[in-house]
């Protein structure tokens, strides 16, 4: 399976230009994904699994009443990598390029079944629990 790299609201931006330049040098395909395309199983987004019964269900169902509402605007990563070295070098890329997006995860077993939105929203947790851990921390130093 090769490395896939899925962008949110990056498409277009000067740094959207420089992560595809990253990735596209390290041999990752990348992939920005639409709005449409949020209701999605991640693992359908990076083509491991199958499109088709799940793609259209998602696609028929539309979005629920607070997923409609919560389309987001904010930069995202998700990251496929075929190997931990092919990740490491990505991000290590990214920081000497000082491309910086704060919301960035890795499919695993347990999310690629998600959807984007799913993914958003626990990420979105996490990183605002990460920055209240540190403000804390500052606060005590």
């Amino acid at each position: 399976m090769k490395s896939v790299v899925l962008c949110y609201n990056l498409k277009g931006t000067p740094k959207g230009k420089k992560i595809g330049m990253i990735f596209g040098f390290l041999g990752y395909k990348v992939r920005h994904v639409t709005e449409e395309e949020y209701r999605l199983p991640l693992g359908t987004l990076i083509g491991i699994s199958p499109a088709g019964t799940e793609e259209e269900a998602a696609l028929e169902k539309g979005p629920s009443e607070s997923q409609a509402a919560a389309g987001f605007s904010e930069e995202m990563l998700v990251i496929h990598a075929e190997t931990e070295d092919m990740l490491d070098r990505a991000l290590f890329l990214m920081k000497k390029e000082k491309v910086r997006v704060d919301l960035k995860a890795m499919v695993t077993q347990t999310n690629r079944d998600w959807d984007s939105l799913a993914l958003y929203e626990e990420i979105k947790k996490e990183h605002e629990f990460m920055k209240q851990q540190e403000q804390e921390r500052k606060q005590k130093s």
